[in-house]
């Protein structure tokens, strides 16, 4: 089996189905409080980009996951600008329903909360963000359980 480089972010696309509605968790980083997200960060040297996104959850939200409803992740790519320069960002989400008690990492996370999967979608506000939790939930109507 071959081994995937990545150089991107990795991420978790946090779902639970509570009285038969999908919801995802969606949080706000420090310094970006007008942008809603799912949680994501770097790969560490020796991770495989599954284990960043796992790691990523833990730390940033408590959160652990239950199950991926999907094998493979779903790659969202977007431009933003950092010192005046224009970079490439590359983000692999895997959909995973997630369980436990949430506990903010409180350097990094501002705020974070759950909602159904359109109002997800209505509150994040990159177009790019928007068309991967669409993708999600397009997923999650075929999971019947």
């Amino acid at each position: 089996m071959t081994q995937i480089v990545w150089n991107g972010s990795c991420g978790i696309i946090p779902l639970s189905k509570t009285s038969g509605e999908w919801k995802v968790f969606l949080i706000q980083h420090q310094g970006y409080e007008q942008y809603w997200t799912c949680p994501k960060g770097h790969l560490e040297s020796i991770e495989t980009p599954e284990e960043a996104a796992r790691r990523e959850l833990k730390e940033e939200t408590g959160l652990e996951i239950k199950r991926f409803l999907q094998k493979d992740p779903i790659l969202e790519e977007f431009y933003w600008m950092k010192k005046g320069e224009r970079r490439l960002k590359r983000v692999l989400f895997f959909i995973a329903e997630v369980e436990g008690d949430i506990c903010l990492q409180k350097e990094e996370i501002s705020h974070g909360e759950w909602f159904l999967l359109p109002q997800a979608i209505s509150k994040v506000a990159h177009p790019e963000g928007k068309t991967t939790l669409k993708q999600t939930e397009r997923i999650v109507q075929t999971i019947t359980n």
